[in-house]
C-alpha cells in the first residue's frame, strides 16, 4: 500500500489504539492485473490501520482531522532503517517504536509515535482501477 495516494476516510481512538480507517488505499499487487494504458495503480476500499499503544501524550499536539481525505507526502519511520518507508505490505505488520508523519494532499499536517502497526484488508477485497477522468 502507498500512503501517497491514498485517501483517509477517519481516525478513531479505542483504548490506547489509533485506528485508521481508509477510504481507498493506492496499492500495486505483486502480479498486477492490467487496466489498461500501462498503468498498474489500483484501489482497495475499506482498508484499516491500528496504531498499537499510542497513549494520550502522542495525541496531545496532533490534529488527525487535517489529514482527512486524499494523502500526498507521507512516511513511516521504524528505528534501525535508513530511510522512512513509503510502502507498506497489506495485510502487514510493522513492530515500533515508530513514527506515522501524514500530510494531506490540501496541507495539513500530523504525526504520531506507536509502540506498532496492523495493516488490515478487508474480507473479500479486489483491487480496482481509478476512475478518475
Amino acid at each position: 500500500m502507498s500512503l501517497s495516494g491514498s485517501e483517509l476516510a477517519r481516525i478513531t481512538r479505542e483504548g490506547d489504539d489509533l485506528v485508521l480507517a481508509f477510504a481507498v488505499a493506492q496499492v500495486r499487487p505483486a502480479t498486477a492485473p492490467r487496466f489498461g494504458q500501462g498503468d498498474d495503480t489500483a484501489y482497495v476500499a475499506g482498508v484499516t490501520w491500528r496504531l498499537q499503544g499510542v497513549g494520550e501524550p502522542a495525541l496531545a499536539n496532533s490534529n488527525g482531522g487535517d489529514v482527512i481525505g486524499r494523502l500526498g507526502d507521507c512516511e513511516l519511520w521504524v528505528p534501525g532503517e535508513a530511510r522512512a518507508r513509503l510502502l507498506c505490505e497489506l495485510p502487514g505488520r510493522v513492530e515500533g517504536p515508530l513514527r506515522l508523519s501524514l500530510r494531506s494532499a490540501l496541507g495539513g499536517v500530523w504525526s504520531v509515535e506507536a509502540q506498532g502497526l496492523e495493516a488490515v484488508m478487508p474480507d473479500a477485497s479486489a483491487a480496482r482501477p481509478s476512475l478518475a477522468c
